[in-house]
């Protein structure tokens, strides 16, 4: 029967998943046909091609391996992979004056695919299944994830909001580096003229691509289209790669699903852990766009660094070929992976050394690509910044505790040093199942244990103002979750029974259950539920040991006196552990069944109404090599302290600014001092900012003469709020042509 066929495949979840994540796109005012047109643009310029090369450089996989890849596998390890052969392509389009060149990918794979054998030959290859059960599970999760950012996160972030108003003032530094890479390269900070650009770059790249094709405004793609991508393909994309490292459709599972739900927090349902304990599923997954991008652009890198290090198989050159793009593509998307990455395979090195006395040389060719591609993100790519990052121990857990208004004690440090390792690493318990048959000492295993602590001892000795430092840490979460999901694998029967999942399930859900009852108990008991007490830090690092106590004690009991019981083993505790995490999934039914209101809304008003108007208009009617001079340096004109955020002329300009701002910028992460806001140090060049301000407050052809000859400057902007001497201005019309005014704003333009 073809429906009875239709609903046994994976086609079906496919489509499920599908329709639900265009339902809640549009419940949170993403239009229909912006759905439709990026869905396209994904379609047709990203997964087209993308799969087309994973599978060709894989094709070994396919043809020599008794489990061949499933179309699972290659639909979205290879969908990630067409952002990363897109982007070089882009970029070169960009240098040139072309910047649709990368169409080309799309038409040159329908090219080749129509009119050779050798195309037609990588489409059908032969390509395993996934089980259904597990693919109607990852829907579920993709689901679940998506869920709770359209409730916790997404709601921040509405669409609706008027056009001067914006979550926070992150947003516009991100579309000021957007607009920038949609019309120059290489790239510069645009609010800060000649300054490179040494920041995570990647995804304002790939979002600046999909605007060419797709024309849809950047703001619905980085607040809704983009972070829905990304959570859809990295967790298909770790289900993938858990699948190929085990072998085993529930580890394809179980990997994502510890991902999403997996974070452990007993302090309460509604505590504000995001800024220090929470891994993966934060409010900073949408607002930081590159740590969303790096997490699934580097699932690919993750895959093929541990088929190099498979001990049953010689890596072929085309696997070696698939590792380079794919951590070539990874360096630029989040500097905090390499560093990892290359550690790890230092490790694995070192130990095959001091083992067996010889030189493993798949793993020197590993450290030596690590290496390269890792010289190449920090000179070429971040311009050999440190980013400001300090050696202080434990600062990190020290802020923490001041952050919850705890009094700092010996006591409160420990506890919440417990605290924070139990949120990073819990979920990672289930690699305690690898002992059977030895397994922690397969080089795959090894890369993972030791890639682990230096990401999270680096958030715990390393500081940086901005707290950049939790970075490291949050980079690791994949690799957990992997070890997580391959020991416990390894303690599960195979094949699983429905018996045993439904026994291990029951019994992670009611530790999860558990957790919440507690957690909104302790939560209830609080006067702020978004900050911690000193109390509910013991009481979360103290849970898990109770559990393991209670456990051993209670089959000692039962041994002791002979009774009847179904055999505890180890997987029992483990999940009894993993399912605490799953506390998450209870408070989101819970808040929606009770219509628990949400997070609350503060926008900021940067700018006046007016201003987008007046900026778009040196948009429209500029060069894109067009230079703009603006009075606008402040987040806010009257503060009595300069706060250097200001970005937004330039992301609505899409042009290079004098200056505008100058946070977030390496000069400026130099002066900062420890213990004080970055985002008030004043600019490190003031002879600019003299020379830039002059013409506006005191306008007359020598100063005036003199900001245009210097920086060569096409345009002026100007914003009535701020310092200027607007009839000055206006009064040089032999220099000065005035295009645009209205309320608050003026755009003159230069004479030459």
């Amino acid at each position: 029967m073809p429906l009875r066929r239709f609903l046994l495949s994976s086609w079906a979840p496919m489509l499920g998943t599908a329709v639900a994540i265009i339902v809640i796109l549009l419940r949170d005012d993403v239009a229909a046909l912006a759905i439709v047109v990026f869905g396209a643009y994904l379609a047709v310029a990203v997964a087209l091609p993308g799969v087309f090369v994973w599978r060709l450089l894989l094709r070994r996989y396919h043809s020599d391996d008794t489990t061949p890849p499933t179309w699972f596998e290659d639909l979205s390890l290879g969908t990630i992979v067409g952002f990363g052969i897109q982007l070089p392509v882009y970029l070169l389009g960009v240098w040139v004056g072309l910047p649709l060149l990368f169409l080309v990918l799309p038409v040159a794979v329908v090219v080749v695919t129509a009119a050779t054998g050798f195309g037609r030959s990588v489409w059908t290859m032969p390509t395993g299944r996934l089980d259904v059960r597990a693919a109607w599970s990852l829907g579920a999760v993709v689901v679940y994830g998506l869920a709770w950012f359209a409730t916790t996160t997404f709601s921040l972030r509405p669409l609706t909001l008027p056009l001067n108003q914006t979550p926070s003032v992150d947003e516009t530094f991100h579309l000021a580096l957007i607009s920038d890479l949609m019309n120059r390269f290489p790239p510069q900070i645009p609010f800060l003229l000649g300054t490179p650009l040494d920041y995570h770059w990647f995804v304002h790249a790939q979002i600046a691509t999909s605007e060419w094709v797709t024309q849809l405004d950047s703001t619905v793609m980085i607040r809704a289209l983009m972070p829905a991508t990304e959570l859809t393909l990295t967790v298909l994309g770790l289900g993938a790669v858990a699948l190929r490292l085990t072998g085993r459709p529930v580890a394809a599972v179980v990997a994502p699903a510890l991902l999403v739900a997996g974070g452990f927090n007993l302090i309460g349902p509604h505590y504000a852990s995001w800024l220090f304990s929470e891994a993966f599923m934060s409010k900073r997954f949408v607002s930081s766009p590159s740590q969303a991008y790096g997490f699934m652009m580097a699932l690919p890198a993750i895959m093929m660094i541990l088929e190099v290090l498979r001990p049953d198989r010689k890596p072929s050159r085309l696997t070696w070929v698939a590792l380079t793009i794919a951590l070539f593509s990874l360096s630029g998307a989040k500097a905090t992976f390499m560093p990892i990455f290359l550690c790890g395979a230092i490790a694995v090195w070192v130990i095959h050394l001091l083992v067996h006395r010889t030189i493993d040389w798949t793993a020197s060719a590993l450290v030596g690509l690590l290496a390269v591609v890792t010289v190449f993100a920090q000179v070429v790519l971040f311009g050999g910044q440190s980013g400001a990052l300090s050696l202080e121990p434990f600062n990190t857990v020290q802020t923490a505790v001041h952050s919850q208004g705890i009094p700092d004690s010996v006591a409160a440090e420990v506890a919440m040093t417990v605290t924070l390792l139990l949120g990073w690493l819990l979920y990672g318990v289930g690699a305690f199942g690898l002992r059977a048959q030895a397994r922690w000492r397969d080089p795959r295993a090894l890369w993972m244990f030791f890639a682990i602590p230096v990401g999270v001892a680096v958030a715990l000795m390393f500081f940086r103002s901005g707290l950049s430092q939790m970075w490291f840490q949050r980079s690791v979460a994949e690799l957990v979750v992997l070890l997580s999901a391959w020991g416990l694998s390894s303690l599960l029967p195979n094949p699983l029974t429905k018996q045993v999942a439904l026994a291990m399930s029951g019994m992670a859900a009611a530790a999860g259950l558990g957790a919440f009852v507690i957690a909104s108990f302790l939560e209830a008991g609080r006067r702020n539920e978004l900050v911690a007490t000193f109390d509910t830090l013991v009481y979360t690092a103290i849970a898990p040991f109770v559990i393991v106590t209670a456990f051993f004690v209670v089959r000692a009991v039962l041994a002791r006196v002979g009774a009847s019981r179904p055999r505890l083993g180890p997987v029992i505790l483990l999940a009894l552990l993993l399912g605490l995490g799953s506390s998450h999934v209870y408070s989101l039914g819970y808040d929606t069944l009770t219509q628990r209101p949400g997070p609350h809304l503060t926008p900021h008003n940067l700018f006046s109404p007016g201003g987008i108007e007046a900026a778009r208009y040196i948009a429209r009617h500029g060069s894109a090599d067009d230079v703009v001079a603006t009075n606008v340096h402040c987040l806010k004109p009257d503060a009595r302290r300069c706060d250097n955020r200001n970005f937004w002329v330039s992301a609505y300009t899409e042009r290079r600014i004098v200056v505008e701002g100058w946070g977030y910028t390496a000069g400026t992460n130099e002066d900062s001092i420890a213990g004080a806001r970055s985002a008030f140090v004043p600019i490190p060049d003031k002879l600019r900012l003299a020379i830039n301000d002059a013409a506006f407050k005191h306008p007359s052809p020598q100063t005036v003469g003199r900001l245009v000859d210097t920086y060569d400057v096409t345009w002026l902007f100007v914003s009535k709020k701020y310092s200027a001497d607007a009839r000055g201005l206006n009064g040089l019309t032999n220099i000065l042509a005035k295009k645009f005014h209205n309320r608050h704003y003026a755009v003159f333009k230069v004479l030459k």
